[in-house]
């Protein structure tokens, strides 16, 4: 037989692994479901979904979301914008002026190595920069409602 306290730890280890468990779940579905959609500019589905979250945010009239629509897609499409172009200068500025810098530091095998790792470094930022296959840019014409 068990004692009290070897029942008591267990159930406290038990509470706390369901929290953890739920938490973690919750988590996972912010990641995989919310989160791309609240991106916004990526898909028509991304850019109805924030329209829609603000509108019940602001508990907007039937009229309201319909003229409310064309200025999310813009604004939408505006940060997009800002973001490629923030993310492309950042790139070339690493690439073009403080990579070759640091190259003149380097070993053979350790330039080899930065090779590698810039790269990688690249094929992660593609995807933040242009849209992804099937996908089109939000840009101009994106932004207009249809």
């Amino acid at each position: 037989m068990l004692s009290p306290k070897v029942k008591a730890g267990c159930g406290v280890v038990a509470v706390f692994g369901l929290g953890f468990g739920l938490g973690f779940l919750t988590l996972l579905f912010v990641l995989i479901r919310v989160v791309p959609l609240s991106e916004g500019w990526k898909t028509d589905r991304s850019r109805e979904f924030v329209a829609n979250h603000l509108a019940n945010q602001l508990k907007l009239t039937d009229e309201q979301r319909a003229a409310f629509r064309p200025l999310v897609d813009e604004a939408l499409a505006a940060r997009w914008e800002l973001r490629r172009d923030y993310l492309t200068r950042d790139r070339q500025l690493l690439e073009e002026v403080y990579l070759p810098k640091a190259r003149e530091l380097l070993t053979e095998p350790q330039r080899e190595e930065a090779q590698r790792l810039l790269e990688r470094w690249r094929r992660n930022q593609s995807f933040k920069v242009a849209p992804e296959a099937g996908e089109t840019a939000p840009p101009a014409a994106a932004a207009e409602p249809k």
